[in-house]
Formats: C-alpha cells, sequence, structure tokens
C-alpha cells in the first residue's frame, strides 16, 4: 500500500497547496486493511476529521485514476482497529464515511446522526419527531416537515432518519435529494421519454423519501403536480417522508393548494436559532469529537458571538484549531478573536432584543405586552417601530422577524407599510421615529466601543 500511496501523494501535490500538503498528507501512514482497503491513520482525531471533510474526496479520485477500480479508504487514528460496522441502535455511533442509501441521488452525510445531534429548546419538537419516524412511531401519517433558517439543523436530522433506517437489515429503498434535483430529474425523463420510468423508481422503489429545500418548488406547476401523485402512492403505502424548508408550507408563494396540503398532512417541526447554553454545548461536543481541549472562557466567546448559524458555529471552531496547529500556539482567547474577526462574526451591529427593549422604554411597554396580541394604539404603535428597525438595524428576513415578534410573514409586511404610510400624515409620529433613530445610533457606537474583550487577553 506505501506505493499506492505515494502515487496518490503525487497525483495530489499539484491540486493542494503546498502548506495544505505537509500539514494535512504528508503525515499520513498507510497500511493494507483486512478487506483490501487502503487505511491511512492520522496523528489525531481532529486531523483525522479535516482529512475527511476537505482532502478524503480527492484521494478517492485519485486511488480511482491510479488503480481503475474502486479501491476504498479509511481515515482512522492509531488507536483505532479496522472493524465491520453492526447494526446500531438509536444513538448509534457515527458512520465512518458519507454514504450512498440505495436508490439516493446525493450521499448521506455518514455524521449526521441522532446521538451526534445536540439538543436544546429550540430544537427539541423536531429531534423527537424525527426519532419517532426512525422508529416507526407514525402517529403522524409518516410526515415530518422540518423548517428552519439555514445551519440550524433540519438537514440533519433528515439525514439521521436515513442514516438510522439504512441499519435496517434489509435497508429500504433510501431517495435522499433537494426539490431541485426532483425537479432535474423530471425534466431529464420528459426531454428522453423516460417518464415512464420516472414514476416507477419513485412510486414503487422509494420507501422512504428525505426532500430537502421544497421551496424551490414554488411556482412549478407541472412539477408540483407530479410530486402529488407521488406523494399520493407514497402515503397510501404507508412510507416515510421527510420535507425540509427555510419557510413554513403556508410561507411559500405560488405553492399549488394540494402539494401544501400534503406538505402539512403530518407533523411541522420548526427549529430555531439555539440559546447561549445550546451552543456551549454543541462547541463543547465538537471539541470533544475533535480532541481538542479549549478553555470554557473560549467556547463561551464563540457562543456569544455566533448566535444564529451552527454551521457557523462548527466552522469557527476548525477555523480555531486549524489556526492553532499551523501556528504551533495553544488554543486561546485571542485566537478565537483573531477567527471571528476573519469570519467577520463580530458584529457591532444591534440586536433585535436591544431594539425591542430601546423602544419599549420608550414608549413604557414591556417585551411581554409587545409580542402579545393586543391592539392598543400604544402597543401597536411600539411593535411597527420596533419591527422598523429591526429591519433597518439587522440583517433579519421578514420571515425572521416574524418569529423574533409572534407574527406572521403578513403581519410583519403590513407593520413596515403601515408605519411608513403614517410617517408621511402624522408629524407626532415621525418626530418620535426620528428621535428612537438618534437613541439607536447611540446604542450602536456603545456597542462599537464596548464589543469583545481585549485582543491582549488570553484563556
Amino acid at each position: 500500500m506505501e506505493a499506492i500511496w505515494e502515487a496518490v501523494k503525487d497525483n495530489l501535490k499539484s491540486q493542494i497547496s503546498p502548506s495544505g500538503f505537509s500539514l494535512w498528507l504528508e503525515p499520513l501512514k498507510p497500511e493494507s486493511g483486512p478487506n483490501g482497503e487502503l487505511l491511512l491513520f492520522c496523528p489525531n482525531p481532529f486531523a483525522q476529521r479535516w482529512v475527511q471533510c476537505h482532502y478524503l474526496p480527492l484521494i478517492h479520485q485519485a486511488l480511482k485514476r491510479l488503480t481503475d477500480s474502486h479501491l476504498p479508504a479509511r481515515l482512522l487514528v492509531p488507536d483505532q482497529k479496522p472493524r465491520h460496522l453492526a447494526p446500531a441502535p438509536l444513538n448509534q455511533p457515527p458512520l465512518p464515511l458519507p454514504s450512498r442509501a440505495r436508490g439516493c441521488s446525493k450521499s448521506l452525510n455518514g455524521s449526521f446522526t441522532f446521538d451526534r445531534f445536540v439538543v436544546g429548546p429550540s430544537n427539541r419538537l423536531a429531534f423527537h419527531a424525527s426519532q419517532a419516524l426512525a422508529l416507526n412511531d407514525t402517529f403522524y401519517n409518516g410526515i415530518l416537515f422540518l423548517t428552519a433558517s439555514p445551519g440550524l439543523g433540519k438537514s440533519h436530522l433528515s439525514q439521521a432518519v436515513g442514516n438510522y433506517l439504512q441499519q435496517s437489515s434489509p435497508p429500504p429503498q433510501i431517495f435522499y435529494m433537494t426539490a431541485e434535483d426532483f425537479t432535474n430529474e423530471m425534466v431529464g425523463a420528459l426531454k428522453t421519454g423516460q417518464m415512464g420510468r420516472f414514476k416507477e423508481r419513485f412510486r414503487d422503489e422509494c420507501e422512504v423519501l428525505l426532500l430537502e429545500e421544497v421551496q424551490f418548488l414554488s411556482g412549478k406547476e407541472k412539477i408540483q403536480a407530479e410530486l402529488c401523485y407521488t406523494l399520493d402512492t407514497l402515503l397510501r403505502l404507508r412510507k416515510k417522508l421527510v420535507f425540509t424548508s427555510c419557510y413554513l408550507p403556508g410561507e411559500i408563494s405560488h405553492l399549488s393548494q394540494k402539494l401544501r396540503s400534503r406538505l402539512t398532512g403530518g407533523i411541522i417541526a420548526p427549529i430555531g436559532p439555539p440559546d447561549f447554553s445550546t451552543r456551549v454545548n454543541i462547541l463543547a461536543r465538537k471539541a470533544e469529537d475533535r480532541g481538542v481541549s479549549a478553555s470554557p472562557k473560549v467556547l463561551d466567546y464563540l457562543a456569544e458571538h455566533i448566535s444564529g448559524d451552527v454551521r457557523l458555529l462548527e466552522s469557527s471552531l476548525d477555523c480555531l484549531v486549524a489556526r492553532s496547529t499551523l501556528l504551533k500556539e495553544p488554543v486561546s482567547l485571542r485566537l478565537a478573536q483573531e477567527v471571528l474577526q476573519d469570519l467577520q462574526a463580530v458584529d457591532s451591529r444591534l440586536s433585535v432584543s436591544q431594539i425591542q427593549k430601546i423602544v419599549g422604554d420608550y414608549y413604557q411597554v414591556s417585551l411581554r405586552e409587545m409580542l402579545g396580541r393586543s391592539r392598543q394604539k400604544k402597543l401597536v404603535r411600539a411593535r411597527q417601530i420596533a419591527i422598523y428597525f429591526s429591519r433597518l438595524y439587522t440583517q433579519k428576513t421578514m420571515m425572521e422577524l416574524g418569529r423574533l415578534f409572534q407574527r406572521s410573514h403578513a403581519s410583519v409586511v403590513h407593520a413596515l407599510q403601515t408605519l411608513e404610510r403614517h410617517r408621511q400624515t402624522q408629524p407626532r409620529l415621525a418626530q418620535e421615529v426620528k428621535f428612537l433613530e438618534e437613541k439607536m445610533a447611540e446604542a450602536q457606537v456603545r456597542r462599537e466601543e464596548h464589543k469583545g474583550p481585549s485582543l491582549h487577553s488570553d484563556a
């Protein structure tokens, strides 16, 4: 295997930067596995994960070019022994490599398992609903709709269902794809006269459908109609269906009533941004997975500044450890600050909660009153102005503002339009908005002056 590995490295030298090649590929030690596969031993768990995420596909491609076969490669650390994976319980260990389910258009990410998902108040319903579906508790018709902003874990849970079911014997036919994949396959079938085969594949062969990003179907009437027929067949046969989207079914424009009805036929499980405690737990779990020692102060700092995207949270930890490794320095608060500056994650903008407080203090209304259902004039005005400034000072979408103010998308749009219209006709309201603009500017300046710990402090 040494000769093969040396040939692979020579093949990859032109595709990888010199620093990346010497840091990540040179330390790998090749051995022959019990089934003839190429075993590559990494110095530590972090190196193992980094190579798997960033370089393993290139290694597989090089092996295929050089050996003209699908010679498998596995990444291990010295204390790991090659072994065959047995069917796992619900809290299954992560699969060693991304795996392709039978019938899938995309490969499932083997690390997206239930035991690697950190549960908190914002995702507890989605987590338990996904587990129930995997365990065949089909009290909600076998349909699960996961909705969340990007990076909050809806794809993780969708694929966790698939990864768990793949441990069954025999494994079911799992179709994992995006709505765009479904659309492209149908268009291709129409162009080539293969619609009969297309329908047979989805309606007769599919046993579990994991369909991501269904908002892509907006406005595609023929695709929606075909998907409805497919879903009707799968539902009649009591198959499992998981959908994901950044939007609730009712918020997706130009969606047929028939498809909307089918998407809402089971459990709708929203996933919100994790709270501070959950973010710290996520970082602690990821650090443990990577074999990284990071102080609570460092984890707290990352969790404080990255609040709405778990993917970015994980990326910040990876960048931190990579920076520590490359510079041969211990993981520290100073390095964490440098990483967040590079990721532009230290944000001096006001948050929605700060805006709500400033407006609430001015109108002497509590947050509970602002988010409540009262139509009292003072509360309505405070609510509209808080929504207005949140739209102005943050990068929140209309849907996100709706969730933060406990309002529908239409209500947020109406609040913004009403305030803008009344500002033109009500001088007193215009003065109030101008005064609050000055308050917002002062608060933003104070935030910029006090953001983050000193770069000279250390863990």
